[in-house]
């Protein structure tokens, strides 16, 4: 497998968290990154919000994805947000990343060498059960996408996360994605150190 590039940058870890302030910005900036999947063979899955998925296949063949056949041979799939992170109306963390694995275990007895997920995560604004453990998911996420090796992108609006959600954010991710540019996140904290912080604050 080539190496996985984003932005023009060498992804030394599978975790990405991707900040823009429009549409055009975000399809302008991971349109390498998506091409490059697509174009070595590999498989796709993004999450989007479900009444946005006919203008994310757009979007996806103005940057000249070929979506009819990717589709058709289930290179690329795109999901709404009710068939991934909030199934059945709320969000549980462990069945999210069960069906992350299995995506992946999935494609790979299809043939494909590598998945490349996207998911834009507006979904964690909504009022639902279980979208306070949301932030905790993104840190438990980490774990798994090292042991499956395969990359995720997570895409947030600045124009809708706050200053605290965007921190919050950050101290999950190990890269952050910011005016187009990669950078290896100084405000990261790995989940074990986290839990560590966690233990001795409710000790002391």
């Amino acid at each position: 497998m080539g190496d996985v590039t984003i932005a023009g940058r060498k992804l030394e870890h599978f975790h990405i968290a991707a900040f823009f302030r429009s549409r055009e910005e975000e399809y302008e900036v991971l349109r390498s990154h998506i091409r490059e999947g697509i174009d070595a063979g590999e498989k796709a899955i993004h999450i989007c919000d479900p009444r946005l998925k006919h203008d994310h296949l757009q979007h996806l063949e103005r940057m000249g994805v070929p979506i009819s056949d990717c589709l058709r041979t289930g290179q690329l799939e795109v999901m709404g947000w009710n068939d991934a992170y909030l199934k059945e109306g709320r969000f549980d963390g462990d069945s999210m990343m069960a069906l992350l694995e299995e995506a992946v275990m999935t494609s790979r007895a299809e043939g494909f060498s590598r998945v490349r997920m996207m998911g834009h995560m507006e979904w964690a604004l909504e009022n639902r059960p279980g979208i306070d453990r949301f932030i905790e998911y993104e840190f438990r996420v980490n774990q798994l996408l090292n042991r499956l090796r395969q990359p995720a992108v997570c895409v947030y609006d600045l124009n809708r996360f706050n200053g605290s959600d965007v921190m919050d954010v950050l101290r999950s991710h190990p890269y952050a994605l910011v005016d187009g540019v990669v950078r290896e996140n100084p405000y990261y904290v790995p989940y074990e150190q986290l839990l560590g912080t966690a233990t001795r604050d409710k000790h002391s």
